[in-house]
């Protein structure tokens, strides 16, 4: 299949550090509103709003240039696709979380196969709400806009290392309310150790979203990819969700750090770095 990087606008016009920077000021300003308010419901509603920062900065990026959202974000959704995609982005992050169980186990943590059928049950739901609000709504403005004008000017690989920092770093407000955190559980340097693998982690999955779009031409099966390790992640981690913070986390974090990058290595020597891009 050749590469076809939809929607076909002068990219180049736009300028990627003031799409950054709106994005930035979206995200991060509702972000700090919803550490602000105690309600549980209630910030957690804030944050999902915050989440969609991307792609409302990537509308108002066009209408500045007079290009029409509505037209943009229709050539995003190509959906005509090879059945083979659609099972890639469903399966792949089911494989990356069994790998990664699997080490746990190997170096001496437990894991409770009893808890799959539940977390089978809310897979799907969690899949539908991931899509829309829990990390897929990011897509449209990150690969969907953002990723086009690096590869106008960039080489794939850098232009995913860039975009891949930028994303990592836009979600750092959100570790305020991750519960480890907000209850102690996680300190000092056990922080600034999270951080570094959540970074790295974020940085290394932008490689594949690249090489799915540069493929395919569509944003929505980043979207797929996207919903697909956040249910996954939420759901079939087979460990009781009491013990899914503190140590446990900070084990299976860097297994599944490290299982990611190995896997990005091997996407790049695949494709020789073009991450499927003609």
């Amino acid at each position: 299949m050749t590469s076809n990087t939809a929607p076909q606008y002068c990219w180049r016009n736009y300028k990627f550090s003031a799409y950054v920077f709106l994005t930035y000021a979206i995200s991060w300003t509702v972000w700090l509103i919803g550490l602000l308010i105690p309600n549980t419901i209630l910030a957690s509603i804030v944050f999902y709003l915050g989440s969609f920062g991307p792609a409302l900065a990537a509308i108002v990026m066009l209408r500045r240039r007079g290009a029409s959202p509505l037209a943009w974000f229709k050539a995003l959704f190509r959906w005509r696709i090879p059945l083979q995609w659609y099972l890639f982005v469903l399966i792949f992050p089911g494989v990356l979380a069994s790998v990664a169980m699997g080490l746990y186990t190997l170096v001496g943590y437990p894991i409770d196969p009893t808890l799959l059928p539940n977390r089978l049950a809310t897979y799907i739901p969690l899949l539908m709400m991931a899509a829309t609000i829990g990390g897929g709504n990011e897509e449209p403005g990150w690969r969907g806009f953002g990723l086009p004008i690096l590869q106008e000017k960039f080489s794939p690989f850098k232009a995913t290392l860039i975009l891949g920092i930028v994303w990592a770093l836009w979600h750092l407000p959100l570790l305020g309310s991750d519960p480890a955190v907000q209850t102690g559980e996680v300190q000092g340097t056990q922080i600034l150790a999270k951080v570094a693998l959540l970074l790295l982690s974020i940085t290394c999955h932008a490689f594949w979203y690249t090489w799915i779009v540069n493929r395919t031409g569509s944003v929505l099966l980043c979207v797929l990819l996207h919903a697909g390790y956040n249910a996954t992640n939420s759901s079939l981690i087979l460990i009781p969700e009491a013990e899914l913070y503190g140590e446990a986390e900070m084990v299976l974090l860097p297994i599944m750090t490290g299982i990611t990058l190995v896997s990005v290595i091997v996407l790049l020597i695949l494709t020789r770095g073009r991450l499927g891009k003609a």
